[in-house]
């Protein structure tokens, strides 16, 4: 059934006036009249929003630390499983919105290209139609069930838009995850093949070439098709030497804070393929919020005897602040950015930069695929170039071998995708899961493969394990609920 949900006009102006609106194109700064200008929206094709902090806290790998420093009523619903009421950054309903107005702005840069025409535009339809592949992606992957095969035709998407928007309301249909995910491709496919890099003056902004290749690694991935995910992983590290392409932690950890703080998001890390300007909270709060990281998981996933497969020591650094008050635990990896409201003005918004995509999780992505195909030789030289770059005292000599993944990750919970694994390919995949985990802990990656595997989760008040809430394999709720106003407008909302 159609709906009446408007997606990219903001309150300010419904407030302002339809007439006004309608009479003005998207971006007024200048008219759409060449490909210098389209360019100059197409920096508006990425969501301005961050998911960190509420599928951080959707995941196991956050726990109740009793008292915090810092409130926030999106990550104390989202650490409960309710449907978020808060709707402004940091919030479903803040990264719902930026991702369709990102959208918005994909869609009209690609009806003025229409109407320009010619060659010498196709970079920019290039890039106009993977950022809308990727907010689709990220939409459908937060606000609906993980992609199954079995059940993607049944279970409800997303509104796919392809089309500007020209009137205050329009009718919209949740498409099916199915229907949404073959958008998603065949706009992938047809953007991948027509982005050039050197149009741009600060690749890492954009969809480069390579950036395009990491998200189809993870498109393909979520998909199961894993001869695709090693095609697009191979596409981003070449010929090249792989370990010497990925973050090196080791000469990160050594570095002062405030240095190892602005490095991690820098657009000089090689490691990193796209970065996002997005209007958050995260550099400020995110390790005094009662709901988060905690020494528990700091000892379960970093301290322990038993961290990794290789037996060494991790290279991370985690610091504790005020740990007096709440065990709050940083690893430094936001920067924060303030922008003032005024001149003069003692207010206004804080920023962080965010890694949406990196050669870390393409060849995470690459060890799974390798591991599902059954070649294990392969996947073992990619886990010990990531071990190369995240262990201490690392040396060749003490390279894991096949039979050490396997005894290590035997006693772990199973992973219970939609695909079926024997029991050599389950401790790979295990490997590269857990790998994961660490790698993007405070960056809210986890809840994504928590979906897909189907991991049970425990959540309990702070002291009260008797007063556990577990999240099951498909359970409803780990479709997060679509914004209220989308409902009103007669959006299909998510059961419950």
């Amino acid at each position: 059934m159609k709906v009446r949900y408007y997606i990219f006009i903001s309150a300010a102006v419904l407030l302002s006036g339809c007439n006004d609106f309608l009479d003005k194109v998207p971006d007024n700064r200048t008219e759409l009249d060449n490909a210098k200008t389209i360019s100059e929206l197409l920096v508006s094709a990425y969501p301005n929003r961050a998911y960190v902090e509420f599928c951080e806290a959707m995941s196991d790998n956050a726990e109740d630390k009793g008292v915090a420093i810092q409130s926030d009523r999106a990550v104390e619903e989202s650490f409960k499983w309710k449907d978020v009421s808060y709707t402004l950054q940091d919030s479903p309903t803040g990264y719902w919105s930026s991702c369709y107005e990102a959208i918005a702005a994909a869609n009209h840069a690609l009806e003025a290209l229409d109407k320009l025409g010619g060659m010498d535009t196709q970079a920019q339809r290039g890039e106009a139609l993977v950022a809308r592949a990727y907010c689709h992606f990220m939409l459908v992957n937060i606000f609906a069930q993980h992609y199954d095969p079995a059940t993607a035709d049944k279970d409800l998407g997303v509104p796919y838009v392809t089309e500007p928007e020209t009137v205050v309301l329009k009718d919209y249909k949740r498409e099916s995850v199915a229907k949404v995910y073959e958008l998603i491709e065949q706009d992938l496919k047809e953007g991948l093949s027509l982005i050039q890099d050197h149009t741009y003056t600060v690749p890492k902004y954009h969809f480069t070439k390579a950036a395009a290749h990491a998200f189809a690694s993870r498109f393909y991935l979520y998909k199961g098709n894993w001869d695709k995910v090693i095609e697009h992983a191979n596409a981003v590290f070449g010929t090249g030497d792989v370990a010497s392409q990925l973050r090196d932690w080791i000469t990160h950890g050594q570095l002062s804070t405030s240095v190892r703080e602005k490095e991690y998001t820098s657009a000089e890390q090689p490691s990193i393929l796209l970065l996002a300007s997005s209007l958050t909270k995260i550099a400020r709060y995110q390790e005094f919020y009662r709901y988060g990281f905690n020494s528990s998981l700091e000892s379960k996933l970093f301290r322990s005897a038993k961290v990794n497969a290789i037996g060494l020591p991790w290279a991370y650094v985690l610091e504790k602040w005020q740990a007096d008050k709440g065990d709050p635990i940083t690893m430094l990896k936001w920067k924060e950015y303030f922008q003032q409201i005024g001149i003069n003005a003692t207010t206004g918004y804080l920023y962080a930069m965010i890694p949406i995509l990196t050669k870390d999780e393409v060849l995470l992505n690459r060890i799974e695929a390798y591991a599902m195909k059954k070649r294990y030789t392969e996947a073992l030289a990619d886990i010990n170039a990531f071990y190369s770059k995240r262990t201490l005292s690392y040396d060749v000599s003490k390279n894991v071998k096949a039979e050490d993944i396997t005894k290590f990750y035997a006693d772990y919970t199973p992973l219970t995708p939609f695909y079926e694994m024997d029991t050599e390919q389950a401790a790979f995949v295990q490997c590269a899961v857990e790998l994961r985990r660490v790698e993007f802990v405070m960056e809210g990656m986890r809840w994504f493969d928590v979906k897909r595997f189907g991991i049970e989760i425990v959540h309990y008040p702070y002291g009260m394990p008797s007063q556990k809430d577990v999240l099951v394999k498909r359970d409803l709720r780990r479709a997060v609920q679509v914004p209220s106003d989308a409902i009103a407008y007669g959006l299909t909302p998510n059961p419950r």
